[in-house]
């Protein structure tokens, strides 16, 4: 067993409004030796991680050196410097680093606090907006994205939640801490550390500060004091080597003094040699076994069973039943590598490391870290060499001579080295100058080479850059972008868990600490500065609203493509799909739009869903409905359902309007054939009565368009053909059939008589009655 645990005098109470770093008791001598025996358990794991994690702290360093322009080893830089060259960075690989920092900052995703129970949607909401207003005081975005820089650089970094004390600043503490200040525990694979034992942080804080926060240990602190900042002696490390001090430089033997302008190039360890009295302190954070015991039943199921806890007492009171379990503890130690200070349970209920690493890659041999960095080194050292090695060819001379062709090689050295140089020769002797061209361009295809292969090893292309597109379209050059973001995906996935990661510790410590009344500011792009009072009494019932403790919730990172390209055409063609949509049913586009926009990356994209939902008459589908919303869509609805009715009435009545025109309309044309007959009748009967006015009156119909129906008009129903009497004579030639009746009768010459009335209804009669009934004699 690591560490051997006994109990204390009385458990931290963590609901408690005192400072949750201060336990008198805890502070006591320790007669037991109990402190004592941790202290130097912990050292020994502390001393063990040093030596473990030496290779990659140092290679860490290497990586950001060559970041910062520190890239030449310093034997190789004093050949540069003794031949008069200046050891020259042609750096890269920096490109690389500060194009994923600053596609970070343009990917920046939302996050969202979900309930756990299913009544508790409105109590996730106001934790969301504490979080938001939390996420302003302590700079978190900023903090973020220095420390996805780092982990991209050196291949770790750590995002820090905690609390403040002080009552003057915001309670919820949010921050980034640097790799070399944290030891972890470098055996457990796991990236959320959930089962690792320790983890260290050191602090290098003013002695005076030390004294003020740690009192009894004031003699200790006051012994180890220093004038010099305390650097750790593991992290001196560059390119391989033990770094000396920077004044041992400027006299090492062979070198020139212009040694010391190349200096910030070459890199060197500093130590800072500063007037205020500092010392290292330790901040321990490690986990022991413990025997509790658990709720078994209950609000708090599957909780540990807290001595200080007011609510905790009231439920064992009420007999809730409860287990015995082991559990791990964390605790937290305050102390220097020679003695312990404080010793305490941790005050926060959640019981992990306040600390959270941002990791890049892992090795799969040990688990040691590494970034984007690690693999660009060597190509980069190569570019630098080669475009020094091909500047040194193209500035000096070759020269094929025959011994004897000058007095003095020196003299034809410097002269052949002089722009202006003049070289006398000896008569009958060779003397020639030779440019090495061949190596030059060598030389300069290798280190085109390798810039296109750093490039390649980064996974940042020429086509990330957006160069080398000339000719190219738009969509293909979106589509090498989406491939080469591939690459540098794992980058930026292990920053989402971190953030999710971090956001659950800093959701658990509100609900933990954040207790009293507060009134935070809502800040929106264009809106007015709105307020929320969290953790308020109701004068009228006493209740608490918007309790920021009640309950838990959960800390969500939005899911987020990281390939810009691809969501971007992904978008352009949604839209350009809603486009058609519009065309024969633009409700649909109305009754999505909101998702639509939602979906993109816009700014103030929250106003822009808020709008169209409120114009489509829409809520959220994410929020519950309050009954003011409910009422409000059920009268909506109502509304929507009588106009829908009144609708429906105003197109039956069109209908009728519609039936009531179509036969009038009937009555009408049936008028107009009746005259039309009328009218070919009386011509009939003139026709008959004057046979050689026939002839005229077909030319004159002709001329006006009419064509021969073959004796019949459509518009006009026929009579059923009598049935012709076999015995009957002929009808002569020529001669229109006639009544005999009316043959007989004497008309005037060239005027027919009038058509009775009773012989006109009887035709209207039979043009009324269906085909086949009796329509008496024909006419």
């Amino acid at each position: 067993m690591m560490f051997e645990h006994r109990p204390q005098p009385r458990a931290l109470d963590q609901r408690s409004d005192d400072n949750p770093f201060v336990d008198k008791q805890l502070e006591r001598s320790d007669p037991e030796g109990e402190q004592s025996r941790r202290h130097a358990t912990l050292m020994e794991c502390l001393n063990d991680e040093r030596d473990r994690q030496t290779e990659e702290r140092m290679q860490a360093a290497i990586d950001e050196d060559f970041y910062d322009h520190l890239q030449w080893r310093r034997e190789d830089a004093a050949v540069l410097i003794e031949r008069g060259q200046a050891p020259l960075v042609f750096n890269e690989s920096r490109q690389t680093i500060d194009w994923l920092a600053g596609m970070q900052k343009r990917m920046r995703k939302d996050w969202k606090i979900l309930p756990r129970e299913e009544n508790d949607a409105k109590g996730a909401e106001v934790k969301q907006v504490y979080v938001k207003y939390t996420d302003d005081v302590n700079l978190t975005q900023w903090h973020q994205s220095r420390a996805f820089k780092q982990a991209a650089i050196s291949g770790l970094s750590w995002l820090e939640e905690g609390i403040n004390t002080d009552p003057g600043e915001e309670i919820i503490f949010s921050g980034s801490e640097d790799w070399r200040n944290v030891y972890r525990d470098s055996r457990n694979r796991d990236f959320d550390l959930k089962a690792a034992r320790y983890l260290f942080r050191r602090k290098v804080t003013d002695l005076d500060y030390a004294l003020a926060l740690l009192p009894g240990s004031a003699e200790h602190m006051r012994s180890i004091a220093s004038t010099d900042e305390v650097v750790d002696e593991s992290d001196i490390w560059y390119l391989g080597e033990r770094l000396t001090g920077a004044s041992d430089l400027d006299h090492m033997e062979g070198l020139p003094t212009t040694w010391r302008d190349r200096r910030a190039y070459i890199g060197n360890d500093y130590t800072d040699k500063g007037r205020r009295q500092a010392v290292e302190l330790l901040e321990a954070w490690y986990r022991v076994p413990e025997a509790v015991q658990v709720f078994k039943s209950g609000p708090l199921v599957g909780k540990v069973f807290n001595p200080a806890d007011f609510a905790h007492q009231q439920l064992k009171n009420d007999r809730h039943a409860m287990y015995g379990a082991v559990k791990m503890r964390m605790r937290v130690m305050i102390c220097t590598k020679d003695q312990p200070m404080w010793d305490g349970v941790s005050p926060f209920k959640h019981g992990q490391f306040i600390l959270v690493p941002v990791w890049a890659y892992r090795r799969y041999r040990d688990g040691m870290a590494y970034g984007q960095m690690r693999g660009m080194r060597d190509l980069q050292e190569d570019i630098n060499k080669r475009a020094s090695k091909s500047q040194w060819l193209l500035a000096n001379n070759r020269i094929v001579a025959d011994k004897g062709a000058v007095d003095d090689p020196e003299e034809l050295r410097e002269e052949a080295a002089r722009p202006d140089g003049i070289i006398f020769k000896n008569a009958g002797k060779e003397l020639r100058f030779e440019a090495p061209t061949a190596e030059i361009a060598g030389n300069l295809e290798l280190m085109d080479r390798s810039s296109q292969a750093l490039r390649d090893q980064g996974g940042v292309t020429n086509a990330n850059l957006g160069r080398g597109a000339n000719g190219q379209s738009g969509i293909s050059i979106e589509r090498q972008q989406d491939q080469g973001t591939l690459t540098t995906s794992e980058l930026f996935d292990m920053l989402r868990l971190a953030r999710q990661l971090a956001g659950k510790l800093r959701l658990s410590h509100i609900e933990q600490f954040v207790s009293q009344k507060k009134a935070v500011r809502i800040v929106g792009e264009g809106k007015p500065v709105e307020w929320l009072t969290v953790n308020d009494t109701d004068p009228d019932t006493g209740e608490v609203m918007n309790d920021l403790t009640a309950r838990e919730a959960d800390f969500i990172v939005a899911e987020q493509d990281y390939r810009e390209s691809f969501a971007k055409a992904a978008m352009e063609e949604m839209f350009e799909l809603l486009g058609q949509i519009a065309n024969y049913a633009p409700q649909v586009v109305m009754a999505v739009l909101d998702l639509a926009v939602d979906s993109s990356d816009i700014r103030n994209k929250d106003e822009w869903v808020s709008r169209i939902r409120k114009l489509n008459g829409q809520r959220d589908p994410t929020k519950e409905q309050s009954p003011e919303d409910a009422a409000k869509e059920f009268a909506a609805q109502q509304k929507q359902l009588l106009m829908d009715q009144m609708a429906m009435e105003q197109m039956k009545l069109g209908l009728k309007k519609l039936q009531a025109e179509i036969g009038k309309l009937d009555a009408e044309t049936i008028v107009k054939r009746v005259e039309s007959l009328f009218s070919s009748l009386q011509a009939a009967q003139i026709v008959a009565t004057t046979p050689m006015v026939a002839p005229v009156a077909d030319t004159i119909a002709q001329g006006a368009g009419y064509q021969d129906q073959g004796g019949q008009d459509p518009n006009i129903p026929q009579p059923a053909a009598p049935v012709a009497d076999p015995m009957a004579p002929p009808p002569a030639a020529g001669i229109l059939q006639q009544d005999p009746m009316q043959a007989s009768a004497e008309m005037p010459p060239g005027q027919p008589e009038p058509m009775p009335p009773q012989q006109l209804d009887g035709i209207q009669q039979g043009i009324e009655t269906p085909t086949g009934a009796d329509n008496g004699p024909a006419v």
